[in-house]
């Protein structure tokens, strides 16, 4: 891709504007990122029931008001989120329901941990 300055020459001189240099950039992390071909890391979010989970997912990467979790509903199965907020940041997020039973002969260790870049587990400091 070509950078080109703005026709009237700015106190910098002829610097090509920011928002071409970011495009720029982008794509070329992109395009390495495509020809690594890694998996994006997975971070998981686990804990017991209402402890937060949730609420804590839709306030930092959605943009939430915290008072508007106060109604989500409870999660009854593994919800994944795939967080893309520019080609640096890029990874899923699981959020698991608080129930889940790690013991279940049908719990998948391997596919729930595997490419796993961290685990949260959500804890209520207020909870009895």
């Amino acid at each position: 891709q070509e950078l080109g300055g703005s026709d009237s020459e700015s106190e910098y001189g002829s610097v090509p504007r920011y928002e071409e240099l970011d495009s720029v950039i982008e794509n070329v992390v992109t395009a390495a990122a495509l020809q690594t071909g890694e998996p994006k890391p997975k971070i998981l979010l686990m804990g017991p029931r209402r402890s937060g989970k949730s609420s804590i997912q839709k306030v930092v990467f959605h943009k939430m008001s915290p008072n508007e979790t106060l109604f989500l509903e409870s999660t009854n199965k593994i919800v994944k989120d795939d967080i893309s907020n520019s080609s640096f940041v890029q990874f899923y997020i699981w959020d698991f329901p608080g129930q889940i039973d790690f013991f279940d002969t049908t719990f998948d260790t391997d596919l729930i941990f595997g490419g796993c870049g961290a685990l949260v587990f959500v804890i209520d400091a207020q909870d009895d």
